[in-house]
């Protein structure tokens, strides 16, 4: 479970990251005044979601670990469905700001974002990549041989 719990914070701040960086590279782009009060109405609206989703994250961790130390967390309780319907609010939630976004920039501005975006998911991903590489040896090593999981 704490595993489980670690790789999925180190995904979230993947994503954070992924976040912080796409603001960095709107704030990069030649804005018309119209379209900066667009994207600061997005991202407040954008950010209000995260902050209620964070604390609605918290709150349902805390049961789950709560329910975990109690021994009374099974496979099918109501907490881990709250959990994955959180998930779910997020991906929709960043799908539709991704969305707004996309309406908002003309379409010079959507091809330099987009290859800028493509960057940054690119080096995401490899972070990501050697983050799973490093778990997947250490399980290895655990296990008592050390070339058992590299190659997969």
């Amino acid at each position: 479970m704490r595993t489980i719990f670690i790789l999925f914070i180190f995904f979230l701040t993947l994503k954070a990251d992924f976040l912080g960086n796409f603001y960095m590279e709107l704030q990069k782009l030649k804005l018309s005044r119209e379209q900066q009060i667009q994207l600061n109405n997005a991202v407040r609206k954008h950010h209000s979601f995260l902050y209620k989703w964070y604390d609605d994250f918290n709150k349902v961790n805390n049961e789950i670990v709560d329910s975990f130390s109690n021994s009374s967390l099974s496979a099918d309780s109501a907490i881990l469905n709250r959990s994955i319907d959180l998930e779910s609010q997020r991906v929709s939630a960043e799908r539709n700001f991704l969305l707004n976004v996309y309406e908002i920039l003309n379409k010079e501005q959507r091809a330099i974002f987009g290859e800028k975006i493509r960057e940054r998911e690119n080096y995401s991903r490899i972070l990501q990549n050697r983050f799973e590489n490093s778990q997947r040896l250490r399980q290895a090593e655990n296990s008592g041989n050390p070339f058992e999981e590299i190659g997969k």
